[in-house]
């Protein structure tokens, strides 16, 4: 004899093998799925984790650069404050000619120990070639060399010695090669 949904009461349906089976299979199947968004919650906070890592290494990395970069800028600041004490005001554009070179070397504090006439060659190129020995401490004929190596026009320096005394008194021996095509006069210009 067959029941109507309606004639089945609460207790015969708990006492139904059939809906305790469901029970247990509804609840077995909820511990799975909160155990599966337990698990998928863990890997999504783990790969956050690994990219905040990420973020924060890359920002250590930068922030390492950023304070090489200043210290870099701290040490060029420094040195053109030793420049500005070296080069006069208004230094404007100096050519090294043989009648302004003693001035140019005094502006380096160097004093002139031999200099020659500049010497012109033509091949392709006009050179002019002045050789000149200095005399002065270290740091101002690294100066002076650093001063040459900024001048515009094409030049090049073909010798270089540096010999030093007992007074910590260098001398240093220099050929400046000046290039030109037009015949200009004039070894080097300044830059400003």
């Amino acid at each position: 004899m067959k029941k109507d949904l309606k004639d089945i009461s609460f207790n015969e349906l708990k006492e139904s093998p059939y809906f305790v089976l469901t029970c247990y299979i509804l609840v077995i199947l909820l511990v799975l799925g909160g155990i599966g968004f337990g698990i998928f919650t863990i890997f999504d906070t783990k790969a956050e984790l690994v990219s905040t890592r990420e973020s924060y290494a890359t920002h250590l990395q930068e922030i390492a650069t950023l304070e090489e970069l200043r210290a870099q800028s701290q040490k060029a600041e420094e040195q053109l404050s030793v420049y500005k004490e070296v080069l006069p005001d208004n230094l404007g554009d100096v050519y090294i000619l043989s009648e302004n070179v003693e001035k140019v070397c005094e502006n380096f504090g160097l004093k002139i120990v031999e200099f020659q006439a500049p010497v012109e060659e033509t091949s392709d190129t006009k050179e002019t070639i002045l050789n000149l020995s200095v005399e002065g401490s270290f740091s101002n004929i690294v100066l002076f060399m650093q001063y040459v190596s900024t001048l515009r026009q094409i030049h090049r320096i073909d010798a270089i010695s540096l010999t030093a005394d007992d007074t910590s008194l260098y001398t240093a021996r220099l050929t400046i090669v000046h290039l030109s095509q037009d015949g200009a006069t004039g070894i080097v210009e300044v830059t400003q």
